[in-house]
C-alpha cells in the first residue's frame, strides 16, 4: 500500500518495471504495454475466454458475449502490474485497463447491454483494501462505452479465500454461493467484469445470480486470462 500511494503521489515511475516514465505515458509506460502482448484483434481474446468458461463449466455456462485484453502468466510485467492494481493500492490502474478493454469492445461494434456490473467483494475484504478493482476496471468501461455501472446488482454473501493455487473443483467451490442478488434489480442485458479469469468460476457464479434477478443476458469482460503452463 506505501508504494501504491508512492505512485499516486508521484507517479514518474512505470508500475511494472520501474523505468522513468515518458511524455504522455500514464502509469505503464510504453514498452511494458507492448510486452503485455495483447490477443491480436478484438475478437481473440474473447474465443479464449468462451473457450475456458466452456472447458469447465460446459456449453451452457458460456456468456453472451466475451472480451478479454491479455493472456496473463504469473510472472513478468503485466503480472507486476495486476499486484499492484489488486494489492499495492494503485487503483488508478483499474480505470487505465478498463479504457483500453472498453476500446476493445467498442471496436467489436458487438455492443449489446444495458449495465457493467462489476464482480463484487466481501465488505470484509473491501475495508480491507480500500476498494474494488473490478469496479475501477468498470468505470473505465463506463467511460469509453457511456453505459453506466450498476454496483449494487450483487453482494458477495461469503468471505471467501483467495482462488489462487486452487483446483478447478477448488475453484467452483470456493465461489458456491457466495453471491447474492443486491439492493438494485438486475438490467435485461448485463456485461459482467473480473480481473484476472483463471477457471471463470466467479463469473459464472455471478452470471447465475444475474440471471435468477432477471436478467436475459449476461456477457463478460476481464482484463486477462491464466495461461495453462
Amino acid at each position: 500500500m506505501i508504494e501504491g500511494l508512492r505512485h499516486i503521489l508521484f507517479p514518474e515511475v512505470c508500475v511494472a518495471c520501474r523505468a522513468l516514465l515518458n511524455s504522455g505515458e500514464h502509469l505503464v509506460c510504453r514498452s511494458c504495454f507492448t510486452e503485455f502482448a495483447p490477443y491480436p484483434g478484438p475478437a481473440a481474446g474473447g474465443e479464449a475466454l468462451k473457450r475456458v468458461i466452456q472447458d469447465h463449466f460446459g456449453q451452457a455456462e458460456l456468456p453472451a458475449e466475451a472480451w478479454c485484453l491479455y493472456p496473463y502468466r504469473g510472472s513478468g510485467r503485466l503480472h507486476e502490474a495486476m499486484h499492484s492494481l489488486k494489492y499495492e493500492g494503485i487503483f488508478p490502474l483499474g480505470n487505465l485497463f478498463g479504457r483500453k478493454l472498453g476500446e476493445l469492445v467498442a471496436a467489436s461494434r458487438r455492443v449489446g447491454f444495458d449495465a457493467i456490473v462489476p464482480v463484487p467483494l466481501h465488505r470484509l475484504k473491501l475495508v480491507e483494501r480500500t476498494y474494488n478493482q473490478s469496479e475501477k476496471i468498470a468505470e473505465g468501461l463506463s467511460e469509453v462505452l457511456g453505459i453506466p455501472v450498476v454496483k449494487h446488482a450483487l453482494v458477495r454473501m461469503r468471505y471467501t479465500g483467495s482462488q489462487t493455487g486452487l483446483s478447478s473443483t477448488a475453484r467452483r467451490k470456493n465461489v458456491q454461493a457466495a453471491f447474492g442478488p443486491g439492493r438494485q434489480p438486475s438490467p435485461a442485458r448485463v456485461l459482467v467484469v473480473d480481473d484476472v479469469v483463471t477457471t471463470g468460476a466467479t463469473m459464472v457464479a455471478a452470471a447465475g445470480v444475474l440471471r435468477g434477478s432477471g436478467a436475459l443476458s449476461v456477457s463478460f469482460a476481464a482484463v486477462a486470462i491464466t495461461e495453462k503452463t
